[in-house]
């Protein structure tokens, strides 16, 4: 009886140690990064989410392997659609494994993915501009500042340097498209400007000439849209042949980007663009970022691919100083404390407000459609503050 006991003991301790190397092995960091790229490559927002894409793509190319490790992109369409993207995400987290996640593009689908990044402790980069409602969420990093903040220099910039007294704005009706207003509006009547009426149309809206004739007279209209809306508008306001002068505090993946531009015909030609992104810029490495894009899909980038490539930047540096550990919390004290070079300037993300928006040197370009629908970038560059206390926003403007 003893003897059998040693033999269970034996048993039981070698059962224990391969458990125990089991375990350890478990522990051992993957050989793959895996990062999810959420991107609209359907729906209205689609043509922005496929530059996005190319452009985010194009930077893990170029890094290639990070600490010995091999990146993987896992590709998902949110499809323009909040439920879409949530089910996309959940997959992406809890199928592929991904350490982070940049995108989606558009706002409701942001306000959608932030809660449940923010409980299953993975990192999101949000895509293109976030509401109030999603920076609320501390796993969601906002690269690009949250709508109001990226529209604000251009309400500044029309009635400061254009000297227009009165406006009307004219927008898609959800959440983003109010938002990216908000922010002309808040910036324009901070100067003394006048918002004498404000109009919204459903995303997607293919006949926009109801609610363009409905506009009062005011000094500029200030126009808002997803991709599909922008390409629906400008034909038909210069069909209307509307004297007012259109300014755009936010391309919507279209107006500063050339190709899009050349798709549009010159319809947009006089229109004053707010951008995030213009490939004529000075900012460090833009000028091999634009052409290593040529060369590899022919056209100049973007705006969509200029953020998409700068929003990878990002997550390569975390990735770097991290020396390739991907577990949760080591790589979100990375993000956060990320001061990197990009294409679109010097990016950082703030220290003491979770994981939101950008307060340091947020470059918001302006730029005017030329004749020949060339892109002039109109100096200087505004830097837009945000701020938070106790659950409230604001925003300040300095040059």
């Amino acid at each position: 009886m003893k003897r059998y006991r040693v033999l269970w003991c034996v048993l039981l301790a070698a059962i224990l140690l391969a458990m125990a190397i089991a375990t350890g092995c478990s522990k051992q960091e993957p050989s793959i990064i895996k990062i999810g790229l959420l991107m609209d490559v359907t729906g209205p927002m689609g043509p922005g989410g496929i530059d996005m894409e190319r452009g985010a793509r194009l930077a893990f190319e170029q890094a290639g392997d990070i600490a010995g490790k091999k990146v993987e992109l896992i590709m998902e369409d949110a499809a323009t659609d909040a439920g879409v993207a949530l089910d996309k995400t959940k997959k992406l987290v809890e199928t592929n494994k991904v350490a982070a996640i940049i995108g989606p593009v558009n706002g409701a689908g942001d306000e959608a993915v932030a809660p449940y990044m923010e409980r299953v402790h993975v990192p999101q980069l949000d895509g293109m501009g976030a509401t109030r409602n999603a920076v609320g969420h501390d796993w969601t990093f906002v690269p690009l500042g949250i709508c109001e903040q990226i529209t604000y220099a251009a309400g500044i910039y029309a009635h400061d340097v254009l000297h227009y007294n009165t406006a009307v704005t004219l927008g898609t009706d959800f959440v983003a498209g109010h938002e990216f207003i908000d922010g002309f509006k808040m910036g324009f009547e901070a100067r003394g400007g006048k918002v004498i009426q404000q109009t919204w149309f459903p995303m997607g809206t293919t006949n926009m000439i109801p609610f363009m004739t409905a506009l009062k007279k005011a000094d500029v209209v200030a126009f808002w849209g997803v991709p599909a809306d922008v390409f629906a508008f400008y034909p038909q306001y210069r069909e209307l042949n509307i004297k007012m002068p259109v300014i755009q505090p936010e391309d919507g993946g279209v107006t500063s980007s050339p190709a899009m531009l050349e798709k549009l015909g010159k319809s947009a030609v006089g229109t004053v663009v707010g951008s995030t992104y213009l490939y004529n810029t000075n900012n460090p490495g833009n000028k091999e970022f634009v052409e290593a894009y040529k060369a590899k899909y022919h056209q100049l980038p973007g705006v969509m691919s200029g953020c998409g490539y700068a929003h990878a930047q990002l997550v390569i540096a975390a990735l770097k100083a991290t020396n390739g550990n991907v577990s949760s919390d080591v790589l979100y004290k990375a993000l956060k404390a990320v001061s990197v070079d990009t294409v679109r300037g010097h990016l950082s993300f703030p220290a003491d407000q979770g994981g939101f928006g950008l307060v340091v040197n947020y470059p918001a370009t302006m730029c005017k459609i030329g004749p020949n629908n060339e892109i002039e970038q109109i100096q200087p560059t505004y830097n837009a503050e945000i701020h938070m206390k106790d659950g409230q926003f604001w925003t300040t403007l300095i040059q």
